[in-house]
């Protein structure tokens, strides 16, 4: 019986040790995919290019910039409404501008 209850005792702690690294795991990704989108939209706002990491792609930078518009759409990083109505608005505009340069 000793053997049986270490046994459940090990798997116990091991399901808890994977669990644990699986949630640590999941944040970090978390954190860093909303730190690299706030990031974007900062380079994005300050300088009114895509970012050095969008040139690299074979992706449209508009495609990227309305990807970027949906995750702020949906994210809840923001300190209230105001705040995201704010920064949909300037990316809005900039969305605008690059249609524009494009289109010319």
């Amino acid at each position: 019986m000793d053997l049986l209850a270490a046994f459940a005792l090990a798997s116990a702690l091991g399901a808890a040790g994977v669990a644990s690294v699986i949630i640590w795991a999941t944040d970090r990704a978390a954190a860093s995919s909303i730190t690299r989108h706030f990031k974007a939209s900062e380079h994005i706002l300050n300088t009114g290019e895509p970012p050095a990491n969008w040139r690299n792609q074979r992706k449209d930078p508009l495609a990227n910039l309305d990807e970027l518009i949906k995750f702020f759409e949906t994210c809840r990083f923001f300190e209230d409404e105001f705040a995201r109505e704010q920064l949909l608005a300037q990316l809005a505009m900039v969305r605008a501008d690059w249609t524009r340069r494009a289109s010319l």
